[in-house]
């Protein structure tokens, strides 16, 4: 089941792929510009863009302007809809795996024995 479940989720994926990368390089470009008007490091705005985004909010880096307050808060969203991206491909891999385990046993939708 495990393997049916690793296999099923890298197919899901490969999917959801695009998807998923150009959210990611977006929150991504969203915290650097938010780090370079708050004039925080690189590693600072790239910490502060996932900690937002994982939608955590530790509280240590807060944008002051509007423009990156704004920017945040996209940030927050985006790592909504990542979290719940995750969560669906996770859920069909681990639809498509048991229903592969079933039709193996012979008790699944395509078992032909049964009328």
């Amino acid at each position: 089941m495990r393997r049916m479940f690793l296999y099923a989720l890298v197919q899901q994926f490969r999917v959801v792929w695009p998807i998923f990368s150009g959210i990611l390089l977006a929150m991504v470009g969203a915290g650097l510009v938010i780090g370079r008007i708050e004039d925080w490091r690189v590693d600072e705005a790239l910490y502060f863009t996932f900690v937002t985004g994982l939608t955590i909010g530790y509280g240590d880096f807060s944008p002051q302007h509007l423009l990156t307050r704004l920017l945040a808060i996209a940030i927050g969203f985006a790592g909504i809809v990542m979290t719940g991206l995750v969560a669906a491909v996770a859920v069909q891999a681990l639809r498509a795996a048991d229903r592969n385990l079933l039709n193996e046993a012979g008790n699944g939708p395509l078992d032909q024995r049964d009328p």
